[in-house]
């Protein structure tokens, strides 16, 4: 510094505290995530991940900590009527933990598919994912998720929905090729 002078530190804004949600006692963790296709589902442009839906679907549901998705096509049907355009996507499941599905999302073949979303969907401008604690035992309807989505894009992060930026431990969202996660 010139003259000798001391350089004055600027003030530093605080950073937000980071809210977390614990896992309370007896809870698994619900979630719902929509993706907006870039062409109808049975067109060329979606063949690929079309082709390998039964895979994931099948290696979620013998990962460990998997407990349910939906999968009834009465309840899917009801679900697209409520989405209402047949290019939107969604995958509705419980997990014991947020540790499972975590290991589940990022440490298998749905990676892949994650990194190379941008193939097959419309990127999201709004948060696209919720999660929220349920009583182990029950399922979610669709549309009690899409109300927990709804909650989380109008409000913010909370106890009745949430991402991944709130959940203690969880950091694979973050890494290198990972999709962002609109807030």
């Amino acid at each position: 510094m010139p003259d000798g002078q001391p350089q004055r530190q600027k003030p530093q804004t605080p950073r937000p505290q980071r809210q977390v949600f614990p896992q309370p006692a007896g809870h698994h963790l619900a979630q719902v995530n929509l993706a907006r296709a870039v062409d109808d589902l049975d067109q060329p442009a979606m063949a690929e991940f079309m082709a390998a839906l039964n895979k994931v679907n099948g290696i979620a549901e013998r990962s460990p900590g998997f407990v349910w998705r939906q999968d009834d096509p009465v309840a899917d049907a009801a679900a697209k009527a409520i989405l209402a355009d047949p290019r939107e996507t969604y995958t509705l499941s419980v997990w014991e933990t947020a540790d499972a599905l975590e290991f589940f999302a990022w440490n298998t073949v749905h990676r892949r598919f994650m990194n190379n979303r941008h193939k097959w969907f419309v990127p999201p401008d709004r948060a696209f994912l919720a999660m929220w604690w349920i009583p182990a035992g029950t399922t979610p309807d669709f549309a009690e998720a899409m109300e927990r989505l709804e909650y989380l894009r109008a409000h913010g992060p909370s106890e009745r929905a949430f991402g991944w930026k709130n959940l203690a431990g969880t950091r694979a969202w973050q890494s290198e090729g990972a999709p962002p996660i609109p807030a």
